[in-house]
């Protein structure tokens, strides 16, 4: 898959010649109706020789102009989000980079100026798609200002369990640990990646050694407690748990929440590599514990219990 790096107004080197389709739309989290979205531009491209093209937006518009916090951590990162877009078949991303002068930009001057260069055949949005100053633009509108160079498909909501799905429904279930729930909205579970670093090595003393995970975007965090995982590295899928949050047992001062994964059956030196971490299940909340003994008991059950849900889960996935 080809990356482009757009910015407004576009350069000469930035139109495009090659007929295309086009799904546009933030896609955080890449859930299941942005997956409708983009696999509808990618199917029509294939029928109709184009290249299959999405375009999003980076940073999420939101935080940049400081309508939530939330939206300053991400359900997927720049990099996470070009991967799934690989995934789904996708020949051309554009990543639009999003500031406050293009926030600036009309809804007629985002079609003119960014739509009408890059030879767009069709266009797909989701329902509730909105663009150009103060999100002025509806999928509407984007039908008439294109009307006269490209189609506009607008994809309806997508329901699960009689529930819209969309990223705030993400944000809420992963924030409140529900990953199960995440997962069947997501279309797949809830990765988290990063690369390991030396912690202060406590884990290894209790004969619980821990990959101490340094994220490696700004990833919205599911709530502090103990999850069962399932971790990719180099090939490898392995079982575990994770804790997420401040080690409230050693009071260290730790402040920021920290990812700790204790991996089963794994003894290899990961110090310096990237682990991606699929957040399977919640186990418990994180609490404070009276001693290192109580610590260690709790770790044990934690592990003997992620172990059954896991396998449990690879019997059903076959």
């Amino acid at each position: 898959m080809e990356m482009i790096t757009l910015h407004y107004p576009l350069s000469e080197s930035e139109r495009s010649e090659v007929g295309q389709t086009l799904a546009i739309g933030h896609f955080d989290g890449v859930h299941k109706g942005h997956r409708t979205v983009i696999s509808r531009a990618v199917r029509y491209a294939r029928e109709h020789d184009l290249l299959g093209s999405v375009m999003t937006f980076d940073p999420h518009p939101k935080a940049v102009l400081g309508q939530g916090d939330q939206y300053v951590a991400c359900l997927t990162p720049l990099a996470d989000k070009l991967e799934q877009f690989a995934e789904l078949g996708v020949d051309r991303a554009y990543v639009f980079r999003f500031d406050r002068s293009f926030a600036q930009v009309s809804p007629e001057q985002f079609v003119d100026d960014a739509l009408r260069p890059l030879a767009i055949r069709k266009a797909f949005v989701g329902f509730d798609f909105a663009f150009g100053h103060r999100g002025r633009g509806t999928p509407e509108l984007l039908r008439q200002l294109g009307e006269p160079f490209m189609e506009v498909e607008v994809a309806e909501a997508y329901h699960l369990n009689g529930q819209k799905v969309s990223s705030t429904l993400v944000r809420e279930n992963i924030a409140s640990g529900a990953m199960e729930q995440a997962t069947l909205l997501l279309g797949r579970p809830y990765r988290l990646r990063g690369i390991v670093a030396h912690g202060a090595g406590r884990g290894r003393t209790i004969g619980f050694p821990t990959a101490n995970v340094e994220l490696g975007g700004p990833y919205a965090l599911p709530r502090h407690g103990v999850y069962a995982v399932v971790a990719h590295y180099e090939g490898l899928r392995l079982h575990g748990v994770m804790n997420v949050g401040v080690k409230p047992t050693f009071e260290d001062g730790t402040v920021k929440p920290t990812l700790e994964a204790h991996l089963f059956d794994f003894s290899g030196d990961l110090y310096g590599r990237e682990l991606q971490l699929d957040v399977m299940q919640f186990l418990r909340p994180e609490r404070k514990f009276d001693s290192v003994d109580a610590l260690v008991a709790q770790i044990r059950a934690d592990a003997e219990q992620a172990r059954e849900l896991l396998a449990a889960a690879e019997t059903r996935r076959g």
